[in-house]
């Protein structure tokens, strides 16, 4: 689940539908420059499932004690969390080998990022990889070509990052917020390309429904549908975390994804 706090609520949206707005953008990848443009929908594929393991999860969100918060991606116990990682890559890759090897570099990527910062993961860290990284190599040989394959999985695995990236810049602070108070966005996004001279990607919110990026790798102007829920504190008390959820009304977020000015 993704969350962020206002005063008198929560506002929760699922992560798969933040993948599925993922995939929205991949499709509005520049054709020149996909690593191959024949495996577009591979890859399309890839980013608007990888985060499909957390249906479940994101069903009926858990409430954390500790912060007295929604448990959301940030802070989600790793051990439960990766059980579900391999069954969210293992149905994509039931549908498509390349794209469910997309998904687990995604996440292999990602979690080498995390190692050290909290020496308390560290261990299941490795072996969330260890495993990860044994099926990869599996998946790969039975791919083939593995030379030309590896240039073209790095490049959709940085399209994918990026995707993740500008999706979660929509959902993870309330619409207008400035850049410099994301926590994890302030210096741009964290995924670059050649194309750009691998310099850092800024967004900014450009009005409470237009995103302005300072580099643009789309086709074209579009705009992306984010369902979420707001969940009043008070019904929370009231209800618990779950029947609250369930309570609460679905809304919509569409925003357009345009260059900066």
């Amino acid at each position: 689940m993704i969350v962020y706090e206002r005063e008198h609520d929560f506002v929760l949206t699922a992560q798969h539908e933040h993948g599925l707005a993922a995939g929205e953008m991949a499709s509005h990848w520049k054709t020149e420059l996909l690593a191959d443009a024949a495996h577009r929908d591979e890859l399309i594929i890839a980013a608007r499932e990888h985060d499909r393991g957390w249906i479940e999860l994101d069903a009926a969100p858990f409430w954390n004690d500790y912060s007295q918060t929604p448990y959301s991606f940030r802070d989600f116990p790793l051990r439960p969390r990766f059980v579900f990682y391999r069954k969210g890559i293992e149905e994509v890759r039931e549908k498509n080998l390349y794209a469910g090897l997309l998904c687990s570099m995604m996440y292999t990527e990602l979690f080498q990022n995390n190692l050290g910062v909290n020496e308390h993961d560290d261990e299941d860290i490795r072996e969330y990889l260890n495993i990860e990284r044994e099926q990869q190599l599996s998946w790969e040989q039975q791919l083939g070509d593995r030379e030309a394959l590896k240039q073209r999985l790095k490049s959709d695995v940085e399209i994918m990052l990026f995707c993740d990236q500008l999706s979660l810049f929509l959902c993870m602070e309330e619409p207008g917020t400035p850049a410099a108070r994301y926590d994890f966005f302030a210096d741009g996004l964290g995924c670059t390309f050649d194309a750009c001279s691998r310099q850092p990607i800024r967004a900014e919110w450009l009005s409470n429904e237009k995103v302005g990026i300072s580099f643009v790798p789309f086709d074209e102007d579009f705009t992306v549908s984010m369902p979420y829920k707001s969940v009043p504190k008070a019904s929370i008390r009231k209800f618990g975390m779950l029947q609250a959820y369930r309570r609460a009304e679905w809304k919509e977020r569409r925003v357009l994804i345009t260059g900066m000015s």
